[in-house]
């Protein structure tokens, strides 16, 4: 009896441990979000900004334990110079790719998981860019540097794409 109590005791304390553990990652990657002074929406409200306001999408795809998702939010979205490109031509949108909350996708309810399997994500962080109307225009593997990033933001936001393909747009600038 004894000792099927302190087993017991031991699941109960790890549940406890595991659980708050759980809740401060996901309350760290919020605050970090937050701190960079961007607005990031859920995915369905999102893409009704963005026709509404007729600016491409960013889609941010992370994970709660993806290092490079953290450093991508540091040091390129958390950079002013971005920040101002990202709030000028961008309706921003997070999605936690291994999600359970939903959201409202074609009239389905879906989750963000879901959402991520949509748009083939396979390795984080992933940066996706939609037109104003919701159509793909292109996906960004990996963590990015701003310095690299601004150009990127650039070409998509300004509608280069429509044009000609980055490589010749970088060698423009």
């Amino acid at each position: 009896m004894t000792r099927w109590l302190t087993v017991g005791c031991a699941v109960v304390l790890l549940v406890v441990i595991g659980r708050s553990v759980l809740v401060n990652v996901e309350s760290s990657h919020a605050r970090k979000t937050e701190n960079t002074g961007l607005t990031w929406n859920r995915y369905d409200r999102g893409l009704v900004l963005a026709k509404q306001q007729n600016k491409h999408v960013l889609i941010d795809f992370y994970t709660d334990w993806c290092g490079w998702c953290k450093t991508m939010d540091e040091k390129t979205y958390g950079d002013k110079s971005i920040q101002a490109i990202l709030t000028s031509k961008f309706v921003l949108v997070k999605v936690n790719a291994e999600s359970k909350q939903t959201v409202q996708v074609n009239g389905k309810t879906v989750t963000e998981a879901q959402v991520a399997a949509m748009y083939r994500v396979n390795g984080y962080p992933m940066t996706w860019f939609l037109d104003p109307d919701g159509k793909a225009v292109s996906p960004v593997s990996g963590y990015v540097p701003p310095d690299e990033f601004s150009p990127i933001l650039t070409y998509v936001g300004d509608g280069w794409y429509k044009r000609m393909k980055f490589e010749q747009f970088v060698k423009r600038q």
